[in-house]
């Protein structure tokens, strides 16, 4: 959604550093996604975390649901909050400081930004682990939603055969051996590339796999931030392998650890939770109340 068109130059601006985030709009929505006026590319910063307007004068923020919060100075936004010059606005682990929009960029220790210790995980309602009830649910939801999609990459293959056995003649030439030999190479690499999107990125960039993400759980680091990147998502596949060498003594530890994680959560600072409740209002909300 674009932003709403300039008026005359603002009083405040958002600083992260020396990137400085002019506020002229009258509306900015805030996140990691494309389509925000106001991006910011950071792994704990949800899709669609916020929305910044001017009411008259005044500069409010707004979470619209966001996986790991909206603060300003550390106290947690759940209904729309005014900002002021001196604040500073935290979006998920990602600080910015509210300033005077003609004002210099502080430097060394007088830059709040670096006097400000903060864990932005404060104020997060905690989230309960998911059982391992819970969990075989998601694997075996996963299964069938991995095993239908899993069709998609040898449809050609299938294709081939099913013809082969139904609509062509006993006098027709089957394709050649060199023809289904290069089908199912395709095949092969296009499921490969469909497993690493359905687990790898599903772990990495969208908080759990689909069956994990449709039972409301979800896949967070040992700072309870989603999504938990690549880097981990890595270590995770890697410590999945470690668990598969147990014989599978690995995938049972949740029946007997409070926090529930397997060991490859314990190998790679992970836990599967329950969707955080949210205290901000929703997307359709924010925008809704922004519009009116």
């Amino acid at each position: 959604m674009a932003a709403s068109p300039p008026s005359e130059p603002r009083s405040l601006r958002l600083r992260t550093g020396n990137q400085i985030f002019a506020l002229d709009a009258g509306r900015l929505t805030v996140g990691r996604s494309r389509s925000c006026d106001l991006r910011l590319r950071d792994d704990s910063v949800s899709r669609l975390h916020a929305v910044l307007y001017w009411r008259a004068d005044t500069l409010v923020v707004e979470d619209t649901g966001s996986s790991n919060g909206t603060f300003v100075n550390r106290e947690r936004v759940s209904s729309p909050r005014p900002l002021a010059a001196g604040d500073i606005l935290i979006l998920g682990a990602l600080r910015l400081a509210v300033e005077p929009a003609a004002a210099e960029i502080p430097t060394g220790e007088r830059d709040p930004l670096r006097q400000l210790d903060t864990d932005y995980t404060v104020g997060l309602l905690t989230p309960r682990p998911a059982g391992f009830g819970w969990r075989l649910l998601a694997w075996g939801l996963d299964l069938l939603l991995f095993s239908a999609g899993s069709l998609v990459p040898f449809a050609p293959l299938l294709a081939i055969a099913g013809a082969e056995r139904y609509l062509l003649s006993p006098e027709a030439l089957p394709p050649s051996l060199q023809t289904k030999a290069w089908l199912a190479g395709a095949s092969l690499v296009m499921w490969g590339l469909f497993a690493l999107y359905y687990v790898l990125h599903g772990w990495a960039r969208r908080g759990g796999t689909p069956g994990t993400r449709l039972l409301g759980l979800r896949l967070v680091d040992w700072h309870q931030r989603v999504p938990i990147g690549y880097p981990r998502a890595l270590l995770r596949m890697v410590a999945v392998l470690v668990s598969l060498a147990t014989l599978g003594v690995g995938f049972l530890l949740p029946l007997f650890r409070r926090d529930r994680k397997t060991l490859h959560d314990l190998l790679a600072g992970t836990q599967v939770v329950h969707r955080r409740a949210t205290l901000g209002a929703s997307n359709g909300d924010a925008y809704n109340r922004v519009r009116d």
